[in-house]
């Protein structure tokens, strides 16, 4: 069983990234970087500490980079990793997080 869940907010977003990666360089690539998306969830999971601390954004946040993407995660109850957003590395967190 996994040891993450992703937010409403981080199922939108990967989303939008599959769609935008399918339309852009086509099905084959969308396939491969949703598969990174999720082995890097799995590794989250296993390794919640993994990330670096961004408690300036908000207490207990980490992120952790992906492809051109930033995953923001928390270590919620019962040490599941919650994957709270994927933003664009050029997309402001602040501005997404908050």
């Amino acid at each position: 069983m996994p040891k993450f869940k992703l937010s409403k907010k981080a199922k939108a977003d990967l989303k939008s990234i599959a769609l935008y990666t399918e339309r852009e360089w086509g099905r084959d690539q969308r396939n491969h970087y949703i598969l990174q998306f999720d082995q890097c969830f799995h590794l989250l999971g296993e390794n919640p500490s993994l990330g670096q601390a961004c408690d300036e954004i908000s207490p207990g946040y980490r992120h952790y980079p992906q492809g051109s993407h930033i995953i923001f995660y928390r270590l919620a109850t019962e040490g599941i990793v919650e994957i709270i957003r994927i933003l664009h590395k050029r997309m402001l967190p602040e501005g997404h997080l908050l």
